[in-house]
Order: structure tokens, then C-alpha cells, then sequence
């Protein structure tokens, strides 16, 4: 369900519910007000009807033909009025008019006391399904004739109104009620929505259209904050998140730049230790014949009178073997690495920034790292880039031996070493460890356990020399199929500085 479509519902669903409880009041009130306006309407007839026989009595006095004729003129044309009758004291009926429906049984007891107490009664009669509103009315008359006119004659007056059909007065008031509260319901109804489109879904839509976009890539412009509540505080969340991810994608780009830059380094690196190490070869195989050969000719040269004719051709292989020799030399100052650039290194930083560059590679693996440096940790001397080779071995290492769900820990402390306070730095994997006969043999040049094409064997060669450089010293603990731990001890700066 889309979320127009189930605001709306939400929203109309309470709307519709105290619509219908309030039609339902308005029903029942609307249909009680047509009865009271209705008894109001027949009430006020019945005391016309009252005074209008009152007033004939008083001129003609009570003829029974003339007042039957009035009750039949009164009730021409009422079409609510069932019947009128008139009783004297006793309860006989005087006159009445013709009834339209059926005849009422009198209630003399009514009659008695309406004559005795000269006030009216009103009654609900009901035969079958029809119904009736009988109001008895005292009536009184000073007759104009006869020998007492200061008499007053006392008779009662009923007035039989046909009740009005309340099933259907109901239904004209559902009617009535339906009507208005399904106009109103539909003008809130068109409200609700006009509302929530302006309100509430366009910038809902915008929203959702910009994060799609940045999730495709396609950053656009910010959104406009032009409201003081919570979509408004969510836009202006928004643009800060993507200014957030622009500023990390930025670094990323930067970091990866950086790390591609590192591992151009260390293959740079390796690549000047295999050629160091095949020009040291080289150097011992080839030198040491040719310092034999550049003695022997010289030895032969001083030998030789200045007129030989051989003193020219024995100088000329002299000449060729100096030239070899430097060849030789020169190719080893090419491949030598640098000299070291010994500076005051923070180990906590230079880890971190170790972790920051192999975070997506351990990641990958679905490895586990944690790391545990103290915030006292004394600084130590050394080359950060040569450091940080070092370590980038040998954490890769550590991730290639150790398999998915394991864990690679990084821990730091304050030890001293032959009397040299430093810091040791440890390399830990829960991998496959190192058979016991490669421990011993893992730091020498093309050695590796890994298949062929897949490693130099350089990579701890180079640490070990490099950690040498600097003073320090690196060691291999493994227990095979337990994991292995490479310790890394380092001079502090207080030591060298």
C-alpha cells in the first residue's frame, strides 16, 4: 500500500468513525425534534380548535346539529386530525365529528377530571399498528341565553390527532443527516488530501527522488529548507548527510590514492631487495674473480719491461676489470635502499593509520581486528614509511593465513630489550600457523610457503632487515593450526634522541 493511499485510510478512518457516531446523534436528535415539533404543531391546533368551540358555544349556545357541523368544519381539510368529540359531566358524548380511522374508546375518568380541574391532558393511544395523540381539553362558555347567564357551562373537548409515523420520520432524518455528514466528510476528506500532497508527500517525494539519486551516484543540488518542523529538520538532515559522504568519499578517494601510492612503494621495494639481492650475488660471484684477475695482470704487468709488446694489451684488461668493478658497484648503489630517515614516530598513529588503509581488505574477508595500544605508549625512532611497510606485511600475511570469522589482533606495549627501554608491537592471527620446520627459515630471502606465483618470499626478509636497521628486532612464535604471533621490538625515541 503506497503511503498516499494509507495516510489517507489512517486519516479518514477516525473521520469516518465520529462521522458516524455524530450521525447517529444527529439522528436520533433530528427525529426527537420533528416529534416535539410536530406535538408542538398539534398542540397549538388543538387549542384553536379549543377557543374556536368555546367562542360557538358562547354565541349559539350548544345546539347538537350546529356543533356537530362545526367539528366537521374544524376537522375539513386537517388531515392529521382523526376525530373530535365533545362530553358534558357525565362522560356522554354531545357531539363529534366523523372519524377517519376508527373510533376511540372514552375515557370518562379523563373527561371527569379535565371538567373537574379545568386543565388539559394529552395521551398516546396505540391499536395495532396505528397511533393516536389525544388531547382532552376543558371547555367553558357563559351562554348568552337562558335565565342565568352569569352560569358557566363545563364540558370537555378530545381532539384525536393521527400520530405521525415515526419509522418514517426516522428515515427523512437519516436522510436529512446522511446527506449533510457525506458532504462534510467529503469536503474533509478533499481537504485531508489537498493537505497532505502539499504538505507531506511532495516533500516526502523530493526526499526519496534525492536519495535515489545519490544512491545512483548523481548527487544534486541541495534540498530547499523552507519549513520550521520535522520534514524541514529531515532536509536539512539530509544535506548535511551528503555533504558527510562527499567529505568521506573524498577522503576514501584520498586514502585510496594513498594506498595505491603505498603499494607502489613496497612493489617498487620489493623489487629493489630482489635486485639487491641478486646484484649482491652477483657482486660476490663475479667481484672476487675479478680482483684475482685484475692481481694477476698487474702482477704480470710489472713483471714485463716497459718496451714489451704485451704491457699494452695487459693495461687494457686492467682497464676492463676496473670498468667491470664499477659496473658492479654502480648496480649496487641503483637497488640499495635509501638511508633511513629516523624521526620521533607515535605508534598509536602509525597503527591507525596501518588499520585506515587495510580496513576494506579485512573486511572483505570477513575478519575480525582488534587492536590494543595504551594512550601512554612512548613514542619510538624510526622511519614511518619503513615502519609502516612492515607492518602492512605483516598484517597481510596474517590476513591471508587466517580464514573467514577469524581474528587478527594488534597489541602494543612498553617492554625493554637488553637493557634499551622500547616498544613491542605484536601481530597476531588465529590462521593455520607455520609448520615448525619453516619457522625457522621464514625470514630468509625467496623463502615462502605459499604456491607458486602467489608470494616472492621477500616480504619478511625485507621487515627483518628494516626492523634491523632501526635497532630493533622481530620474532615468530606459531603453533601449527593455532595461529601465529610476530613480535616487533622497536628503540624508544628517548634512546636515540
Amino acid at each position: 500500500m503506497r503511503l498516499r493511499l494509507r495516510l489517507v485510510v489512517l486519516l479518514m478512518l477516525p473521520l469516518l468513525v465520529v462521522s458516524g457516531v455524530y450521525g447517529m446523534v444527529r439522528v436520533q436528535q433530528e427525529t426527537r425534534a420533528r416529534v416535539e415539533d410536530e406535538r408542538e404543531r398539534t398542540a397549538a391546533t388543538a387549542r384553536t380548535i379549543q377557543l374556536a368551540v368555546e367562542s360557538s358555544l358562547a354565541v349559539r349556545g350548544r345546539p347538537h346539529t350546529e356543533l356537530v357541523d362545526l367539528l366537521d368544519d374544524l376537522t375539513l381539510g386537517q388531515t392529521a386530525i382523526d376525530r373530535i368529540r365533545v362530553f358534558d359531566r357525565t362522560g356522554q358524548v354531545l357531539a363529534s365529528s366523523n372519524a377517519r380511522t376508527a373510533v376511540l374508546p372514552p375515557s370518562n375518568e379523563t373527561v371527569a377530571r379535565v371538567i373537574e380541574q379545568g386543565t388539559g391532558d394529552f395521551a398516546e393511544s396505540h391499536v395495532r399498528d396505528k397511533g393516536w395523540w389525544v388531547y382532552t381539553l376543558p371547555v367553558r362558555y357563559s351562554p348568552r341565553a337562558g335565565r342565568d347567564r352569569s352560569a358557566v357551562a363545563r364540558m370537555a373537548l378530545e381532539i384525536a390527532f393521527i400520530a405521525p409515523n415515526s419509522q418514517m420520520m426516522a428515515r427523512q432524518a437519516i436522510r436529512d443527516v446522511l446527506l449533510r455528514v457525506g458532504a462534510l466528510t467529503g469536503v474533509l476528506a478533499l481537504l485531508i488530501a489537498v493537505v497532505l500532497q502539499r504538505q507531506v508527500l511532495r516533500p516526502v517525494a523530493e526526499l526519496a527522488r534525492s536519495i535515489r539519486a545519490l544512491g545512483e551516484g548523481r548527487r544534486g543540488p541541495p534540498l530547499l529548507v523552507k519549513r520550521q518542523d520535522e520534514l524541514g529538520d529531515l532536509a536539512a538532515a539530509f544535506n548535511r548527510m551528503t555533504e558527510r559522504l562527499e567529505e568521506a568519499r573524498q577522503a576514501m578517494v584520498m586514502e585510496a590514492e594513498y594506498a595505491l601510492d603505498l603499494e607502489q612503494q613496497l612493489r617498487r621495494s620489493e623489487t629493489l631487495a630482489v635486485a639487491g639481492k641478486l646484484a649482491s650475488g652477483i657482486a660476490h660471484e663475479v667481484g672476487t674473480p675479478l680482483n684475482i684477475i685484475s692481481g694477476r695482470a698487474e702482477m704480470v704487468l710489472r713483471s714485463l719491461p716497459p718496451e714489451h709488446p704485451g704491457r699494452q694489451d695487459l693495461e687494457r684488461i686492467i682497464h676492463q676489470i676496473d670498468r667491470l668493478s664499477n659496473i658492479v658497484r654502480s648496480l649496487l648503489d641503483t637497488v640499495r635502499l635509501g638511508k633511513l630517515e629516523v624521526q620521533r614516530v607515535s605508534v598509536e598513529t602509525l597503527i591507525g593509520q596501518l588499520l585506515l588503509l587495510l580496513e576494506h581488505v579485512v573486511r572483505k574477508r570477513g575478519i575480525s581486528m582488534t587492536t590494543s595500544i595504551p594512550k601512554d605508549l612512548p613514542d619510538v625512532a624510526g622511519d614511518s614509511s619503513r615502519l609502516q611497510q612492515v607492518f602492512i606485511n605483516l598484517v597481510m600475511n596474517a590476513v591471508e593465513a587466517t580464514p573467514p570469522d577469524g581474528t587478527i589482533s594488534v597489541r602494543a606495549e612498553q617492554c625493554a630489550n637488553d637493557g634499551r627501554a622500547g616498544v613491542s608491537i605484536q601481530v597476531a592471527d588465529t590462521g593455520t600457523g607455520i609448520p615448525p620446520d619453516a619457522l625457522s627459515q621464514i625470514f630468509e630471502p625467496f623463502y615462502t610457503t605459499k604456491p607458486l606465483g602467489e608470494g616472492t618470499g621477500l616480504g619478511l626478509a625485507i621487515s627483518r632487515d628494516i626492523i634491523r636497521d632501526h635497532g630493533g628486532l622481530i620474532v615468530a612464535q606459531s603453533l601449527s593450526g593455532h595461529g601465529s604471533t610476530f613480535s616487533v621490538w622497536l628503540p624508544g625515541w628517548e634512546e636515540v634522541a
